[in-house]
């Protein structure tokens, strides 16, 4: 394909370049990713987990890249905020794929816990990379991942030691913004020590008029009874193409709480692969997504039993106006000798306008005869009866609409903790439905 052909003649020619601007862990792989994107090719509508994403459009465009690993002269720290009243964090942010500098003075992270850029990581401590950078994504193929391997320069590691527990919250603001189209590529490690826990905040957005391609791989590792609540909002653009791969690997005992908040974009796609390696492991994935125009947003993901006695509980609401698509694919696994898994997955639809599309495809593959396992999925339009009711006790059209809407996504949104993101989540939910844009107090770089 044209567009697979353009990145791997980028790799070829601008190589040393790439190499230079990196670091030996994320350069030793380099070579076996392009290698395997030319034998493999991207993905198709043929492709089972691509089915309902044009991939080969969304990188046929001639983005340009950061090679030299530049950073605009104006901090972009200082002029974007991203804040959530009541909520203190622990910031850091990356422009486009660039870790912006921590600011002078910033306190440490206690008990030896260090969030940094990988380039600096494998500078001073390697062994935290070692085993663990693109171990989990390699163990299968995927185009995107490939792609983003074979050209990312940097990332972030947040590293939590055994027994360390984080009071505060990390936060990653994640910016694209450029004078021209441009291509980001980021990666995510975080590794989490027996019994350390954490909270991360992940905030993407596009205060930028031009298009931009982002790919981000992100790989976490949570050791025996270890204990991460992740929470990724994306407030990007029309013009912006997003695909985030996401691979987890969890203990015995280990839990995670994964929220997905989509408030608008252009084109975006999370696929998720979680192996639950020992017993007693639990995930529990949501997703509350708000669509409108021509948005499309795809999600796809793989929960692997491998171990007795896990949980999983999936939890994914759309609500689609305009002509928005909306795509949910999940897929539970319970290998033999997982028995006693319990497992829950729920996918509904809400869409507002008749032009509006969703997909569901719940799955369940089951090789364990103890097990209480199930899915379900619904597609529909507002209740006109709940709507009717609403009006004939004086509330207008638009705002019980409005209503319905924000109850229909509340069950996602009353899963997330603390109560200040919860609530902050929500208010952005309700301006969304009402077309009104948000600004964090004292943000100069999004309108």
């Amino acid at each position: 394909m044209a567009s697979e052909q353009q990145y791997l003649d980028l790799f070829r020619t601008g190589r040393a370049l790439i190499d230079e601007g990196s670091c030996a862990p994320l350069n030793a792989c380099r070579q076996a990713a392009a290698e395997a994107l030319a034998a493999h090719g991207l993905p198709t509508r043929h492709t089972e987990r691509y089915r309902y994403v044009d991939v080969e459009a969304a990188l046929a465009p001639d983005y340009g890249l950061n090679l030299r690993r530049a950073l605009s002269p104006q901090a972009p720290s200082a002029a974007f905020r991203c804040s959530v009243p009541g909520l203190s964090t622990s910031l850091f942010v990356v422009m486009n794929d660039v870790v912006v500098p921590a600011a002078p003075g910033a306190a440490p992270l206690p008990g030896g816990a260090l969030v940094c850029p990988l380039a600096e990581a494998a500078a001073a401590q390697p062994e935290l990379l070692s085993g663990r950078y693109h171990a989990a994504a390699a163990r299968t193929y995927d185009a995107l991942t490939a792609l983003n391997t074979m050209l990312v320069q940097d990332g972030i590691l947040v590293y939590v030691p055994a027994g360390t527990v984080l009071e505060r919250p990390v936060q990653l603001v994640s910016l694209a913004a450029a004078g021209a189209d441009l291509m980001s590529n980021r990666r995510l490690l975080v590794v989490l020590g027996e019994g350390a826990q954490a909270s991360l905040l992940l905030c993407d957005h596009a205060p930028g008029r031009s298009r931009s391609l982002t790919t981000q791989v992100t790989e976490i590792y949570l050791g025996r009874d270890a204990r991460l609540d992740l929470c990724a909002v994306e407030e990007t653009g029309e013009r912006n193409a997003r695909f985030h791969n996401l691979y987890v690997e969890q203990e015995a005992g280990s839990r995670l709480s994964a929220h997905a908040v989509g408030l608008s974009g252009g084109l975006t796609r999370t696929q998720a692969d979680v192996r639950l390696l020992g017993p007693g492991a639990e995930v529990r994935a949501d997703g509350a997504v708000v669509a409108a125009g021509r948005q499309r947003v795809d999600h796809n993901l793989l929960v692997d039993h491998a171990a007795p006695r896990c949980a999983s509980d999936l939890l994914f609401k759309y609500v689609l106006d305009g002509a928005a698509v909306g795509a949910f694919a999940g897929k539970v696994l319970v290998r033999p000798g997982a028995q006693q898994t319990l497992s829950q997955q729920t996918n509904a639809n809400l869409c507002a306008s008749p032009e509006a599309r969703a997909y569901a495809q719940p799955m369940l593959e089951i090789y364990a005869d103890d097990v209480k396992c199930n899915h379900g999925s619904t597609v529909g339009k507002l209740d006109e009866s709940a709507l009717f009711y609403l009006r004939q006790r004086g509330i207008p059209e638009a705002e019980a609409r409005l209503l319905l809407q924000h109850a229909f996504v509340n069950d996602v949104l009353s899963r997330i903790a603390p109560e200040a993101l919860r609530d902050r989540l929500s208010f952005l939910v309700e301006n969304r439905f009402r077309g009104v844009a948000s600004r964090c107090q004292g943000c100069r770089l999004c309108s």
